[in-house]
C-alpha cells in the first residue's frame, strides 16, 4: 500500500462525498413525497372505486372493461409505490457509506480517464450521470482484479482494454470520511485488518469493500455450469458465494430472480447466521432448506430418519468398540460410489422381480390384490422403464377403480334399497351410495398418486438382507465394464455392453480393494436390519434409501431453479450429489467446502474429485482459496498443523496471543473456566464459544457453569438463532460460526485421542478470531502441535 494521500486530495474526496450524500438525501426526500402522493391516489381510488364503474346491464363488456380499467390503474399506483419503497430503503441503508472504492481508468486510444466509484448500489443524479457505480458492473471488475495499469474488462460487447491511473479505498462511516490512502493489486491490507480486528457478530458480514481477486473470481464466473469451491476455513467462500448470487441476480436481473435460487446449508442456526448478506446486497433472500429436510420430506418410510448430529453422537458413543468400528465402517462405505454401483445392482434387479407390493382397499375389503399388481407390473408391462412401469401402474390402478367404483355405486344403492327402515327418495339412496363409495375411491387414488402401493420399507429391507449379493453383482459389472474398455480401443465397432446402474454414476467406480469382505458386508446388512427394526433409518443408509427409490419411481426435479449453492459441500455423501444433480436439472451450481473439516464418518470418502465426478455433464471447474482471514496469524499455524497432510492453508498476517493449552484436574477445570470466561470479557470479546466434543458432554458443562454464570447459552441441534453472548456449543454444531474466543472444554487424549479426530480438532481450533484456550484434564491431545501449555 502506497502512503496515504495529500491534505489537497483528502479535502476534496471530502466535498465529493458530501455532494453524493445530498444527492441521496434529495432523492430520498423525492421517494417519500413520491409514496405519500401514490398512497393518497390508492385510499382515493378503492374508496371511490365503484363511483368510477358504470354497470348498466343492457352493456355488460363495457361494464367489464370498465372495472378492468380501474383495477389496472390501482395496480399501477401501488407498483411505483413498492418501488418506490424499496429504493428508499436501499438509500436508506448505504447512505450512512455510499461508496468505498475509486478507480481512474482510461480507454484505450482514447485521452480523458473515468473516474469510477464503487460503492454497494448505483447513484445517478438528476442528469443521469454515475455517481456511483454498483460493485456489481462490469467495470467495477477492475478495482478486485488489478494493480494500476494495464487492465481489461469483460462486458456483453466484448473485451475493453486500457490503463488504470488510480486505485484508491475510502472508509466511511456515519456519511464522514474516516480514511482514504491508495493501493495496490490486492484490496489494502490497513482496511483488511480493521475489519479482522473487529467483534464475531450475530449474522454473517459481507465483504464487499475488500473482496480478493481469488473471491472475485468465484463471484463473477458465470462460464462454468458447477463452480467447486475448496476453500480453507475463514477463507470468505460462504460470504463469496452469497455476493456470487448477489452478482447474479444483478447481471440475469431480467431472467433471474431470488425464488429461482436455493441454498443448502448444515442448519437452520448457520440459514439465520446467513441470513442477512443478501438483503445487505439490495436483494431478496433466496430459498434456505437442508438435504436433511428433503429427506424428511421425500422419504417414503414408516421409520425415524436419523440425522447427521445423532449419528455423529452415535459413532462417537458407541455401544462398544467392536459395533464402533462396525459403524463407522458403514457409514463410510454406504457414502462412497462404490456402494452407489451396488445400489444399482439392486435397482437393476428389480426390473425383473423383487417390487414389494401393498394392496388397496377398503377397511373390509380388498379391490387390487398384490398379485393383481404384480401381474400388471412385471407381466403386462415388462418392455418398460421402471419409472414408466410405476407410471403407468398409477394411471392404471385409477382406471381399475373407476370402473369399480361404478360397479359399486350400483351395489350399495341396491342395499339402502333392502333396507325397511331407510325412508327417503331413490334420487337420495343414490347420493348417499355415490358419497360412501367416493370416500373409499378417494382414499385409494390418493395411494396410487403417491406410490404408496408400494412397500418401501420392505424392499429396502431386501437390499440390506441381501447385501453381500449386490456387491457380487456390482463388481462382476465392474468388471466387465473395465474388460471392455480396455478393448474398446482395438474394436471399434463393438456395441458397448450394457452396464447395470440406473444413475449411470458408479457402474464403473467399484474398487475391489475398498470393498469389505464378504462377512463383513453381511454384518454391516443385519445391523440395518436390526436398526429397522427398532423404528430408525440410520443416517448413512437414508440417502441411499431415497436413491434407490428415486431409481424405482423417476427422480423428482424442480426444474424452474437456476442456481443452486451447496455449503459444507464436505458433508455430503456420493449419493447426496447424485440425487441433487437429478433433482435441479437445470441448475448451475456453486458447492463450497473444506475437506479439512469433514468431520462426519459418512463424508470421510470424498474429494473435490469426487465431486466433479457426480456432475458429468456439466462444465464444472474448481477454485482453491488458501488464504484463510478468519484468525489470527498464530492461531491459524497451530491449527493447519494440526493436519500436516491437509488441504494448503496460508494465514493472514494478523497478529494476536498464541493459543494456550491448559493442562488441568476434573475438579478444578469449571472454575478455570469461567475466570477465563472472565478475563475474555474484560479484553473485549463479545462472542464466546465453549466447545465440548459431544452432545452429552455439552449438556453437562451448561448445567455446570451457568449456576455461577448468568447469560450463559446452550446450542442444540434444535438452535434456530443466534446471537451475541456465551455459548455452550457440541463441536459439530460449531461448523461454520465464528467467535471472538474459543474455549475447547476437552482437548485430552481421552476425547481427542484417535486419528480418526484429527479434523474435527482442527475444525473446533479454527472457530476462534482472536483467542483459542484448551483445556485437557490429565494428557493433552497427541493431535496438537507443540503450543503454550499453562
Amino acid at each position: 500500500m502506497s502512503d496515504h494521500i495529500t491534505a489537497l486530495e483528502y479535502e476534496h474526496e471530502e466535498r465529493k462525498l458530501t455532494h453524493i450524500v445530498q444527492v441521496m438525501d434529495k432523492q430520498m426526500n423525492s421517494l417519500r413525497a413520491t409514496i405519500g402522493d401514490q398512497q393518497q391516489e390508492i385510499v382515493e381510488m378503492k374508496r371511490h372505486f365503484w363511483d368510477e364503474v358504470s354497470v348498466d346491464k343492457e352493456q355488460l363488456f363495457e361494464t367489464y372493461v370498465s372495472i378492468m380499467q380501474q383495477a389496472k390503474d390501482l395496480a399501477n399506483y401501488e407498483r411505483v409505490q413498492d418501488h418506490a419503497r424499496r429504493l428508499l430503503t436501499k438509500l436508506d441503508k448505504h447512505i450512512g457509506s455510499p461508496y468505498f472504492g475509486r478507480i481512474d481508468f482510461r480507454e484505450e486510444y482514447e485521452v480523458d480517464k473515468l473516474p469510477v466509484t464503487i460503492g454497494l448500489m448505483s447513484v445517478t443524479d438528476e442528469n443521469g450521470e454515475h455517481l456511483v457505480y454498483d460493485w456489481r458492473t462490469p467495470i467495477a471488475s477492475l478495482f478486485y482484479d488489478y494493480a494500476p495499469g494495464p487492465v481489461q474488462y469483460r462486458t456483453p460487447m466484448g473485451v475493453i482494454t486500457g490503463e488504470m491511473t488510480l486505485k484508491r479505498q475510502y472508509l466511511i462511516r456515519n456519511s464522514k470520511l474516516e480514511a482514504v490512502f491508495d493501493t495496490g493489486i490486492q484490496i489494502g491490507d490497513d482496511m483488511l485488518q480493521d475489519m479482522l480486528k473487529r467483534s464475531a457478530d450475530t449474522k454473517m458480514k459481507t465483504i464487499v469493500s475488500t473482496i480478493q481477486r481469488e473471491q472475485n473470481a468465484i463471484i463473477r464466473d458465470d462460464a462454468h455450469e458447477v463452480l467447486i469451491v475448496q476453500g480453507a476455513a475463514g477463507s470468505g467462500k460462504t460470504s463469496a458465494a452469497m455476493q456470487r448470487i448477489a452478482y447474479l441476480l444483478y447481471k440475469y436481473r431480467e431472467s433471474m430472480h431470488s425464488e429461482q435460487v436455493v441454498l443448502f446449508s448444515p442448519n437452520d442456526l448457520f440459514n439465520d447466521y446467513v441470513s442477512n448478506i443478501l438483503p445487505e446486497l439490495g436483494e431478496s433472500n433466496m430459498t434456505q432448506t437442508t438435504f436433511q429436510q428433503y429427506m424428511d420430506y421425500r422419504l417414503r418410510t414408516t421409520r425415524q430418519i436419523e440425522d447427521v448430529y445423532d449419528q455423529a453422537e452415535r459413532l462417537m458413543n458407541p455401544a462398544s468398540e467392536a459395533v464402533g468400528q462396525l459403524e463407522r465402517a458403514s457409514a463410510r462405505w454406504k457414502a462412497s460410489e462404490s456402494f452407489m454401483a451396488v445400489a444399482d445392482a439392486f435397482v437393476t434387479s428389480l426390473m425383473d422381480e423383487g417390487i414389494a407390493f401393498e394392496s388397496l382397499g377398503t377397511p373390509k375389503r380388498t379391490i387390487i390384490t398384490e398379485e393383481m399388481l404384480r401381474e400388471h407390473f412385471y407381466v403386462t408391462l415388462a418392455d418398460w422403464s421402471l419409472p414408466a412401469r410405476m407410471d403407468k401402474t398409477r394411471e392404471w390402478i385409477k382406471s381399475y377403480l373407476k370402473e369399480w367404483a361404478a360397479k359399486e355405486v350400483k351395489r350399495v344403492y341396491q342395499r339402502f334399497l333392502k333396507q325397511p327402515n331407510y325412508i327417503g327418495s331413490e334420487e337420495e339412496m343414490m347420493q348417499m351410495s355415490k358419497k360412501h363409495v367416493s370416500k373409499w375411491v378417494r382414499e385409494m387414488r390418493r395411494k396410487a398418486h403417491t406410490y404408496s402401493f408400494i412397500k418401501w420399507d420392505a424392499i429396502y429391507e431386501q437390499f440390506n438382507a441381501h447385501l453381500p449379493r449386490w456387491c457380487e453383482i456390482a463388481l462382476a459389472s465392474s468388471s466387465a465394464a473395465s474388460a471392455y474398455n480396455g478393448s474398446e480401443q482395438t474394436n471399434d465397432s463393438e456395441e458397448k455392453v450394457s452396464v447395470s446402474g440406473l444413475a449411470g454414476y458408479a457402474a464403473t467406480q467399484v474398487d475391489p480393494d475398498a470393498m469389505p469382505n464378504a462377512s463383513m458386508v453381511a454384518t454391516m446388512g443385519e445391523h440395518t436390519l436390526a436398526r429397522m427394526n427398532d423404528g430408525m433409518i440410520p443416517y448413512e443408509d437414508a440417502s441411499v434409501f431415497l436413491y434407490i427409490m428415486e431409481s424405482i419411481e423417476g427422480f423428482n426435479t424442480f426444474n424452474h431453479i437456476r442456481q443452486v449453492v451447496i455449503d459444507e459441500a464436505q458433508d455430503y455423501s456420493a449419493f447426496q450429489y447424485a440425487l441433487l444433480s437429478r433433482l435441479f436439472p437445470r441448475s448451475k451450481f456453486t458447492i463450497l467446502g473444506d475437506w479439512n473439516q469433514a468431520i462426519y464418518e459418512s463424508n470421510r470418502v470424498g474429494r473435490v474429485e469426487m465431486v466433479q465426478r457426480m456432475f458429468p455433464e456439466r462444465k464444472s471447474t474448481v477454485i482453491r482459496l488458501k488464504k484463510s482471514y478468519r484468525s489470527t496469524k498464530p492461531i491459524s499455524e497451530f491449527a493447519h498443523a494440526i493436519l500436516p497432510d491437509g488441504e494448503p492453508a496460508e494465514p493472514f498476517n494478523r497478529e494476536g496471543k498464541p493459543p494456550v493449552v491448559h493442562v488441568v484436574t476434573e475438579t478444578t477445570r469449571p472454575q478455570l473456566v469461567l475466570e477465563r470466561l472472565q478475563q475474555l470479557q474484560d479484553a473485549g470479546c463479545q462472542s464466546i464459544a465453549i466447545l465440548a466434543k459431544n452432545e452429552a458432554s455439552s449438556a453437562q458443562v451448561y448445567q455446570m457453569l451457568s449456576q455461577k454464570m448468568d447469560g450463559l447459552r446452550r446450542v442444540t441441534k434444535h438452535t434456530q438463532q443466534f446471537s451475541v453472548g456465551t455459548w455452550v456449543i457440541p463441536s459439530y454444531l460449531a461448523k461454520g460460526l465464528e467467535f471472538d474466543g474459543v474455549i475447547i472444554w476437552d482437548a485430552d487424549q481421552e476425547h481427542y485421542g484417535h486419528e480418526r479426530d484429527r479434523k474435527l480438532l482442527y475444525t473446533v481450533c479454527t472457530r476462534a478470531l482472536h483467542e483459542l484456550h484448551l483445556y485437557a484434564v490429565g494428557q493433552p491431545s497427541p493431535l496438537l502441535p507443540a503450543a503454550d501449555v499453562n
